[in-house]
């Protein structure tokens, strides 16, 4: 069977197409790889911290420290912190999740201050989710 003048050029066409196609998908160029998300299975990975109970000028409940960033090649922003009320026995009974108020930049750290929103006979503060970022702000000491 012949083809006819319009059927070689379709069957040129696809053909043109195929192969740009197939060039387009050897020379394209690969997408960088994303930085691993901070999550709380993680974090102690990449933070440190350390923190106190304590009470506020009125004489409310207060859980203050620090974050310390120990990641190397980039700052971390909108860090969020988990805090857990304790029981006397040690078992969470209430969380709230916070937020160190600064992006904290490569190598330092950043202060954090929570008002427990119920008081207990202790606390425990970790690292829930952070953010990356190039170059870290904030007031890092």
């Amino acid at each position: 069977m012949a083809l006819n003048h319009l059927s070689r050029r379709v069957l040129l066409a696809l053909a043109s197409v195929a192969m740009l196609v197939s060039m387009a998908s050897i020379a394209a160029p690969t997408r960088p790889a994303h930085a691993q998300a901070v999550t709380a299975q993680n974090a102690d990975r990449f933070f440190r911290l350390e923190y106190a109970p304590g009470t506020d000028r009125r004489g409310r409940p207060v859980v203050s420290g620090y974050a310390y960033l120990n990641a190397t090649g980039q700052g971390a922003a909108r860090v969020r912190l988990l805090v857990e009320t304790l029981d006397p026995a040690g078992r969470p009974v209430a969380s709230q999740i916070a937020y160190v108020d600064e992006d904290i930049v490569l190598g330092a750290r950043n202060f954090f201050e929570v008002r427990p929103a119920t008081p207990g006979a202790a606390y425990r503060v970790s690292v829930h989710s952070a953010d990356w970022v190039k170059a870290g702000g904030g007031s890092g000491m």
